[in-house]
């Protein structure tokens, strides 16, 4: 679960032009690259800080390799400290996991419950962590992120297409006390970089996991409404909790999705 995060953490990190920015693709440093897709996250997922943007929403496609499913779309709104929104399609239906502070809540209930006991999910440690998700990571540890991942061919600027637009793709692995750290088992990664430093696709590989995640939509934002952490009204079937729950929620969604959520049998 901890790799989907840094997946996604790492994607964010360019968002500040628009998607489809024209020009040529960044051939600078690769780590100086990776750096800049970054940067724009601090005061997002990790930290106060002097930027003005504290949230934003992403809208991606992830789809896994062979599985023969549709690629699954993704909506995710963050603000800091506290607050964390995820909506995604699981079992033939759009399921939501939303925390406003301590507060923590999930719809359809009753598949919710289902999935909690089809993964084993326990309570984790809320108190630890004072980010809108858990990271492994701190915010004086993100400043150092580059240098966790080794990039292959790194004095080469390899350049793709996506939709007749070039990009510059960096082939890349976690340092080895990362993957470890993550539970990533040979991870490589594969991402496509626009002119203005945003990621536009990434493949993923770990161990028996391949997927494709291709960005739709990224907004920052000073704050988001506060309509998007209310619980639906009139709703018999919402899963009440508190933030002890929130990983085990994100990981059983995120791990439900295509061919994962095939496998089971929901009534």
């Amino acid at each position: 679960m901890r790799l989907v995060w840094i997946v996604i953490f790492c994607l964010l990190g360019g968002f500040q032009a628009s998607l489809s920015a024209q020009g040529l693709p960044p051939r600078d440093n690769p780590y100086d690259v990776i750096g800049k897709m970054f940067q724009p996250l601090w005061s997002v997922f990790l930290s106060e800080s002097a930027g003005a943007n504290k949230a934003m929403t992403l809208t991606m496609e992830m789809s896994r390799a062979g599985s023969g499913a549709e690629a699954s779309t993704v909506r995710l709104s963050v603000q800091f400290p506290d607050k964390v929104r995820l909506e995604a399609p699981v079992l033939g239906e759009n399921v939501v996991v939303c925390r406003d502070g301590d507060r923590v809540w999930a719809t359809p209930g009753e598949k919710i419950e289902f999935l909690l006991k089809q993964f084993r999910i326990v309570p984790g440690r809320a108190k630890n962590f004072s980010t809108p998700i858990p990271l492994p990571i701190t915010a004086q540890q993100a400043i150092f992120l580059p240098a966790l991942f080794t990039v292959e061919r790194s004095d080469v600027a390899e350049v793709d297409e996506i939709d007749g637009v070039p990009y510059r793709v960096l082939t890349a692995t976690l340092m080895p006390e990362l993957e470890r750290m993550v539970n990533a088992e040979d991870f490589h990664a594969r991402v496509w970089v626009a002119s203005t430093y945003a990621p536009r696709r990434l493949e993923l590989r770990s161990g028996n996991f391949n997927a494709v995640v291709d960005i739709k939509e990224m907004l920052f934002a000073r704050d988001l409404p506060v309509s998007t952490w209310a619980r639906p009204v009139g709703s018999a079937d919402v899963y009440s909790t508190n933030a002890d729950m929130l990983e085990g929620l994100l990981s059983v969604v995120m791990n439900s999705m295509g061919s994962g959520a095939q496998k089971l049998s929901f009534r």
